[in-house]
C-alpha cells in the first residue's frame, strides 16, 4: 500500500527518502540518519526496524547483513518490506513472500525503491529511471521519482499521504541534521500539495538568499539586490509573504530610499489594510519613523 524510495548523495553527504501511500501519515514508516544510511520498513512493517538497522550497523559489512539478521528477530518477516541506503554499503531491499501484490522492488546505484499494493511494476521501474537520471539536489531528485511513481499510477487503493526527508550533518535546527522535511499525513492529492510547499520553500530560500546579499556593505550593491527582491516578490500579494514586504521595506529605509520604503509598506498595507493598527503602534513605540508615517497617512 506503498511506495518508497530510500537514497544517499555521498558527493553532498546528504541521505534521505520520499514515500507516499494511500495510508495515514505513511511516513512514519521511513527513517534516516546524517552520516549514515535510510530505511523503509513497510508492507506490513515492523517499525522496530527502523531504529535496529542503526544498531546493527557499525558492525555490518553489508546492508545484506541487516536484512539476514531482520530475517533471524522477525518470524513474520515475510510480510514485510524493507529497503535500505547507506554511505559505506551498497544499497539492498526485501519484499517478503507474504507482502499483497504487486509488489516489489529495484534497487540502483545509491538508491532503493520498493512498494506494494501498486498498480504494476512500472510504478518502481519509474522511480528508479527518474532517479538516476534527474540531477539536481537529493531532494529534488528524490521529489521526482515520488512524482514519477505518483504518475505512474502509485497505490492501487489511491492517495493519502506523503513525506519527503533529507538529513545532512550540521543543517536545522541543533541536533537535528534536517536539511528538509516535508510531511502531509492526509490530503487527497499528497504528492502535488507537496508540490506546491516545496514551491513555496523555494521562494522562501530565494527570499533569504538575497536578503542575506544585500547585506553587503555597499550601498549601491544592496540597493541593487533589494530592487531584485522587489521584483521577484511583485507578484506575491499573500498574507504568506507580508513579513517579507515588510522586511523590504525596512531594508530600503536603512539605505535611504525613502521612496522605495514607502512602496513596500504601501503593498505591505494593500495585502492586508488591518495592519494598520500594528504601524500605528509601531509610530507610538518609535519603531517606525515618523517621516514614512506621515508618508503612508498614519499621522493626522
Amino acid at each position: 500500500m506503498t511506495f518508497s524510495i530510500v537514497a544517499v548523495d555521498k558527493e553532498n553527504e546528504e541521505v534521505g527518502f520520499a514515500i507516499a501511500s494511500c495510508s495515514w501519515d505513511a511516513g512514519q514508516v521511513v527513517f534516516a540518519r546524517a552520516g549514515i544510511g535510510a530505511i523503509a520498513s513497510q508492507a506490513k512493517g515492523n517499525l522496530d526496524f527502523l531504529s535496529r538497522y542503526f544498531e546493527l550497523y557499525p558492525d555490518a559489512p553489508n546492508l545484506d547483513y541487516i536484512i539476514d539478521a531482520f530475517r533471524e528477530e522477525d518470524p513474520d518477516f515475510e510480510t514485510r518490506q524493507i529497503g535500505l541506503a547507506s554511505f559505506d554499503h551498497a544499497p539492498t531491499a526485501f519484499t517478503g513472500s507474504k507482502c499483497s501484490s504487486w509488489a516489489g522492488h529495484r534497487v540502483g546505484q545509491n538508491c532503493a525503491c520498493q512498494g506494494n499494493i501498486l498498480v504494476g511494476s512500472e510504478v518502481i521501474e519509474a522511480m528508479i529511471r527518474t532517479f538516476e537520471s534527474s540531477d539536481g539536489a537529493l531532494y529534488e531528485r528524490l521529489f521526482s521519482a515520488l512524482q514519477a511513481g505518483d504518475a505512474s499510477g502509485g497505490d492501487l487503493r489511491g492517495r493519502q499521504s506523503a513525506r519527503l526527508c533529507v538529513k545532512k550533518r550540521g543543517w536545522g535546527q541543533p541536533g537535528t541534521d534536517t536539511l528538509i522535511d516535508i510531511a502531509i499525513p492526509d490530503n487527497d492529492c499528497p504528492v502535488a500539495e507537496m508540490a506546491r510547499i516545496l514551491e513555496v520553500r523555494g521562494h522562501l530560500v530565494t527570499i533569504l538568499g538575497k536578503l542575506s546579499a544585500a547585506s553587503s556593505g555597499y550601498p549601491a550593491k544592496d540597493a541593487e539586490v533589494l530592487d531584485e527582491l522587489r521584483t521577484f516578490l511583485s507578484d506575491k500579494r499573500e498574507p504568506r509573504y507580508l513579513d517579507w514586504w515588510e522586511t523590504l521595506a525596512d531594508r530600503y529605509y536603512e539605505l535611504g530610499s525613502v521612496d522605495r520604503a514607502v512602496q513596500a509598506y504601501e503593498i505591505y498595507l494593500e495585502i492586508n489594510p488591518a495592519l494598520r493598527t500594528v504601524l500605528a503602534a509601531a509610530i507610538a513605540s518609535g519603531e517606525l519613523p515618523t517621516e514614512l508615517a506621515h508618508r503612508l497617512g498614519l499621522l493626522g
